[in-house]
């Protein structure tokens, strides 16, 4: 726990407390800016808790008595967790302040989120693979930011990031998200194996 740096993750978790409670303070949310605040919070706590995959110490250590993808991987579940239970405490205060009865599903934005928070983690276990320190972790947000940015700028037909709940094209996007949800996984496993 010491090791990590929480530092980036604790700034972040402040941004999106203060982004969702301040953001139209006082007046309820429409849908389509309860979207947006959901998505900037989940894209800047997977680039948050890229930052626990830096190990400073890693290069000058020597042989560890755990294997590195041990070592890592305690790292990415103790971040994305951490990561993932500010994204539903953001979730559940946005829910409050959108007026009631109004679609707003909790697991097509989880998927969202999830797959967003994996591949922050995997693009930064990538990056500490090739450099140390945090230049590895602003790399990995650079890289995950230009990820999101390039998936934003899909055409109408094929994307995204629909606007509104549950119209457009908002269940094929969910549903490409859903099949794409192991990736991220797959490649921090990849990612996260015994640098020889």
């Amino acid at each position: 726990m010491r090791a990590i740096d929480w530092a980036p993750l604790a700034a972040v978790t402040v941004f999106t407390a203060a982004l969702v409670s301040l953001v139209e303070a006082g007046n309820e949310l429409s849908v389509g800016t309860a979207l947006n605040l959901m998505r900037i919070g989940g894209v800047l706590l997977g680039g948050a808790a890229a930052f626990a995959l830096v190990d400073p110490v890693a290069a000058n250590a020597g042989p560890a008595p755990v294997p590195r993808w041990v070592r890592q991987g305690l790292r990415c579940l103790l971040s994305g967790s951490v990561a993932m239970a500010v994204w539903l405490g953001a979730f559940a205060v946005v829910v409050s302040r959108l007026p009631s009865g109004q679609l707003f599903p909790l697991p097509d934005l989880l998927v969202e989120a999830v797959v967003g928070l994996g591949t922050g983690l995997a693009v930064a276990a990538t990056a500490a693979r090739f450099t140390s320190g945090r230049q590895a972790a602003l790399a990995a947000v650079v890289a995950h930011l230009v990820l999101v940015l390039v998936t934003m700028l899909l055409p109408a037909g094929v994307q995204l990031w629909p606007p509104t709940c549950g119209y457009g094209h908002w269940y094929e996007a969910h549903r490409f998200w859903l099949v794409m949800s192991p990736l991220p996984l797959l490649w921090l496993a990849v990612a996260n194996r015994d640098v020889r």
